[in-house]
């Protein structure tokens, strides 16, 4: 190809170099239904090297997508909520459309995947965000509320106390009032979250489960077994340590009393996941890190709300535990997200990397 206005060549790009730089997750199949191209998105959004597939059967990837591709003929095919299993036992949900496509001058089918599971997510977290913070500012508002008059009583219990000084009868009863306002005091306090801002630092986020696991080895059942799956390439995130233990914590010592009673694996997994969105932001690289359990799971009518001051399916919790971790990971700029079904239970922590300090380290 001649470029007339400049007087030069102009290099052709081929089709699967044009492929190859798509977001959209690609994968070209031979006229004899083997994989011939794959691109990194798609690599990316398997779980899958590009060199194990290729030349491989497209249903040793894609089991019962489409009995014969062959009915797609030279139209096109879209099959919606197409269910995936990634190595890790992770399931995901795509959108496929299966199409005609030459390539290099050889007639195939060229197989498109959408992660409709992002899009889902990143509505339905917009709008129970937005549900959360609502219960979340009127449950802190009822603590302060409650705040002063405990104060009041408080202070009252000490005056008598001094006042009768040798009334052994009204001192226990005194000393039960003032127990109960303390206990009631602490609660009200961690309803109304941390009483400073988060002081960040540089930190490997694999020391954080190593000191949680640290703490929970002397309570920890001897029913109930740890399986430690880290990516050890993670960069540090900038993250206050003391406030990400606190949260680390809540969730691990839920799941350990998930499975208490019947015990099983506690796995602690850490991967780094690109072009994800939070809220409104689309990060590079994010670091994703799951407490998986294999207790009873999460009740059905919970599940949209565990995340909610005050709400528990224990019959002896306060509802606080899980509130305050979503807070400290909301603070860091992050979320986490529950998915749990009988026998399987995972929260998934996502945390972005601070970019802009990685981005000065690499110039």
């Amino acid at each position: 190809m001649f470029n007339a206005a400049h007087g030069m060549p102009v290099q052709e790009i081929s089709q699967p170099e044009i492929l190859s730089g798509l977001t959209t997750a690609i994968i070209w199949l031979d006229k004899f239904e083997n994989i011939g191209f794959i691109n990194l998105a798609a690599s990316e959004l398997l779980q899958l090297s590009s060199h194990r597939v290729l030349g491989v059967n497209w249903r040793y990837i894609l089991p019962k997508l489409l009995n014969e591709i062959h009915h797609c003929g030279t139209g096109r095919i879209t099959i919606h909520e197409y269910e995936i299993r990634l190595p890790d036992a992770i399931k995901i949900h795509v959108t496929c459309t299966i199409s005609f496509y030459e390539m290099d001058g050889e007639d195939g089918w060229l197989i498109e995947m959408y992660n409709t599971e992002r899009h889902h997510r990143i509505v339905e977290e917009d709008e129970r965000w937005h549900q959360y913070e609502a219960g979340n500012l009127l449950v802190k508002t009822l603590a302060h509320e409650i705040k002063n008059p405990l104060a009041g009583i408080y202070g009252a219990a000490q005056l008598l106390r001094k006042r009768f000084p040798d009334n052994l009868k009204a001192d226990k009863f005194l000393e039960i009032i003032s127990d109960e306002v303390s206990r009631l005091t602490n609660l009200v306090d961690r309803m109304l979250g941390p009483k400073q801002k988060a002081d960040k630092e540089s930190h490997n986020i694999h020391e954080i489960f190593a000191y949680v696991l640290e703490l929970i080895e002397p309570e920890k059942p001897g029913n109930i077994s740890i399986k430690i799956d880290f990516d050890p390439s993670i960069p540090d995130v900038s993250m206050d340590f003391s406030s990400m233990v606190q949260a680390v914590l809540n969730l691990v010592k839920n799941a350990i009393q998930a499975m208490s009673l019947h015990g099983g694996l506690l796995t602690i997994r850490s991967r780094v996941e690109s072009k994800f969105t939070l809220g409104t932001k689309t990060y590079p690289l994010i670091a994703v890190l799951s407490i998986i359990d294999e207790g009873e799971g999460i009740p059905v009518e919970l599940v949209e709300s565990i995340f909610f001051p005050m709400v528990t399916s224990k019959k002896e919790g306060t509802g606080l535990g899980l509130s305050v971790a979503q807070n400290i990971v909301r603070d860091h700029g992050g979320l986490i997200v529950a998915e749990s079904e009988p026998g399987h239970t995972c929260f998934n922590i996502y945390l972005p990397f601070d970019h802009n300090r990685h981005s000065q380290e690499l110039s």
